[in-house]
This record gives C-alpha cells, structure tokens and sequence, in this order.
C-alpha cells in the first residue's frame, strides 16, 4: 500500500481517483470500498479517514468529478456557446465521443441505478443534472433575446425535453447492436434543434 500519510490532499484525490473509475465502470451498488481502496493502492482505514462511508464518498464523486465532467462537456461551452449551429456542433462532439465510462454516461448510470432509493445522492445528482438544464435553458434564452430562438418557445422545457432525451440515449446506447444509432439519434436531435430555430426574414 502507498503511504500518504503526511499528503492527505493528495490522498483524497487518489481515493476520487479510484472512486471514479470504479463507479463509471460498475455503477454504484456493485462498487465496494474494496475496490476503492485495492486500486488507490491505500488501506480502508485511509478512505475511511476521508469519507466516513460509501455515500459519502459518492457524493464527493458526484459533485467534485461528475459535476467537474459535465461542466467542461455540457455546461462550459453552451455557456459561451451564440448560436444553433454551435449548439449542434456541442451535440456532433458529445455523440461522437459519448462512452460508457464518460460523466455523461456515468451520472445518468448512477441516478438510474439509484432513483428514488437514496434520496441524499439523489439530491448530488440533481444539482448535477440541475446545472445541465440551467445552462441549456439560459442558452435558449439568449437565443430568444437575440433572434435566433424561435421567440414562442419555453426554454425550461425544451431544456427538459432535452435532457431527458440525451440521457436517454446514453442508456440505449449500452444494448443497442445497430451502427447507425449514434448517427440516427444524432439525425433526430438536429432535426428537432432546427424546430427552435426563428424564421428569418
């Protein structure tokens, strides 16, 4: 076991590091401190000086390394995004890219795998998902303010409505045997981005 005993800042990051990898890859409930521990190369007593349970460590997880995740996926780049076609560059890149083990896949895994039976990690996931709406939905409405968002359209719920179609699809795409899905999915939300598009002229 490594000795860290004089770093405990460099401790914690070992333990989220191990943590990370081992909630992305087996979701929550299949994830021991064992685990945790055995890939950190550190004893249980030194996670357990951290984190003083699995739940704890998990929230830490979820607000320090998904929410880290998301913000430089989702919400750093629709917050500087001004226009559709960024936007639809933003969901190109993300589809592309999208694997099991990323922050996308991993928050949607954990908030399937634990909704409605916890509701302290439910409330860390929701503050993760909450952010991805909020900067979705102030997105839409500098589309509005501009001109180049349909001026009709409710950008809370077309926040909504996409969220939960981008975890959707995160989900489906862990069974699905068809090639083409990620470009069908990918087809389908570009073609429901140019619904929001104002008219010109």
């Amino acid at each position: 076991m490594k000795q860290r005993k004089k770093q405990p800042a460099q401790t914690r990051q070992a333990i989220l590091d191990a943590a990370d990898t081992e909630f992305s890859r087996h979701g929550y409930c299949a994830t021991g401190i064992g685990g945790i521990v055995a890939r950190a190369e550190l004893t249980k007593g030194a996670l357990f000086h951290h984190f003083p349970d699995k739940r704890a460590l998990a929230i830490a997880w979820i607000s320090e390394r998904l929410g880290t995740g998301m913000d430089r996926l989702w919400i750093a780049p629709l917050e500087s995004a001004a226009s559709l076609d960024a936007l639809r560059e933003i969901c190109r890149l993300r589809c592309k890219e999208l694997r099991a083990d990323d922050a996308t896949s991993a928050l949607v895994a954990v908030a399937a795998e634990t909704a409605g039976r916890d509701e302290v990690l439910g409330a860390a996931l929701e503050g993760v998902f909450g952010a991805w709406r909020a900067a979705l939905s102030g997105f839409f409405e500098r589309g509005k303010a501009a001109g180049w968002i349909y001026p009709a359209i409710y950008p809370e719920a077309e926040a909504e409505m996409f969220v939960s179609a981008f975890a959707g699809f995160t989900v489906t795409m862990k069974t699905s045997r068809n090639p083409q899905a990620r470009q069908l999915f990918l087809t389908a939300l570009e073609g429901y981005l140019e619904t929001l598009r104002a008219q010109q002229g």
